[in-house]
């Protein structure tokens, strides 16, 4: 934990030099780490979580990019308490802002949908950063390394409700009547609470729904967002608002998961899932 907080000392310092040479400095050092880390047994482990999901097929291409992927946001989430505009500039690319506005137009607040894919962790921080007020739902335990993290994803202003420690759907009611946005994972937690399955990569995949009884009942808009790593720079894409009602749930689920179920179908690489073995050896045997 010493060496993580002289870490982020150094990164600091770095980010007192102009925005280009901070930017090159970090990728710098997360390069380094990559490279560390694929001669790692880790490696192996990711590639061969990627064969037991799709069988045939070589893991280790797929396992270098989630890797530096990983790596790259890792140090990305660690810079972000000081980031300014002109970084974020540098380190992301933004599509379809203009929805979230449309989300909150309505005065109901927004849910926004996302997965482990990318660095979704710098969503927030980015949306924060634009004078929006967001709220995420994360599951941190009392560590001293999770408090380096969250200080880290609050750094702009974002708030978070810790699962294991608040009443997640007392505390987003509260904030949605606010007109706040929730940032949701999908893949997340699911068999934990509530959820159900849904067909997904051919595989039934359990969904927690707490999401979808915060939708309903609060009238929030919901938008879809993914965040993907293109180089080296972080495109995130978020789509046109809707809303959810029993009336409509079958039909909305379907969008959900084709916005979301091509893409990690196209882009597994991007899927951090694929770090853990557990849950893809779960996933590869539904």
């Amino acid at each position: 934990m010493i060496l993580l907080k002289l870490l982020r000392l150094k990164l600091r310092l770095i980010f007192l030099l102009p925005a280009p040479m901070a930017i090159y400095l970090m990728r710098f050092a997360a390069e380094a780490v990559y490279q560390v880390v694929r001669l790692t047994p880790i490696k192996k482990t990711v590639a061969r979580n990627f064969e037991m999901f799709f069988p045939g097929t070589s893991g280790r291409p797929k396992a270098d990019f989630l890797l530096r992927n990983i790596s790259y946001s890792i140090f990305e989430l660690l810079c972000l308490p000081y980031f300014r505009e002109e970084h974020f500039n540098r380190v992301i690319k933004v599509e379809g802002l203009e929805n979230i506005d449309l989300a909150l137009a309505k005065r109901n607040g927004g849910l926004f949908l996302t997965m482990h894919t990318g660095n979704y962790e710098i969503v927030p921080a980015f949306l924060s950063s634009r004078g929006y007020r967001v709220t995420s739902i994360v599951k941190a335990p009392d560590d001293p390394l999770f408090k380096i993290i969250n200080q880290a994803r609050t750094a702009h202003g974002t708030k978070l409700i810790n699962v294991l420690d608040s009443n997640m759907y007392l505390e987003s009611i509260k904030s949605l009547s606010d007109n706040q946005i929730i940032g949701l994972l999908l893949d997340t937690g699911a068999n934990e609470g509530r959820h159900e399955e849904i067909r997904f990569l051919g595989r039934d995949l359990p969904v927690a729904t707490g999401w979808l009884t915060l939708a309903q009942r609060s009238r929030a808009e919901i938008v879809m967002c993914l965040a993907r790593r293109v180089g080296k720079k972080v495109v995130i894409n978020f789509q046109p608002p809707f809303q959810i009602d029993r009336e409509n749930k079958p039909e909305m689920m379907e969008r959900i998961k084709n916005y979301f179920e091509p893409f990690i179908k196209n882009h597994p690489e991007q899927w951090g899932i694929f770090l853990f073995k557990d849950e893809i050896h779960g996933l590869a045997h539904r």
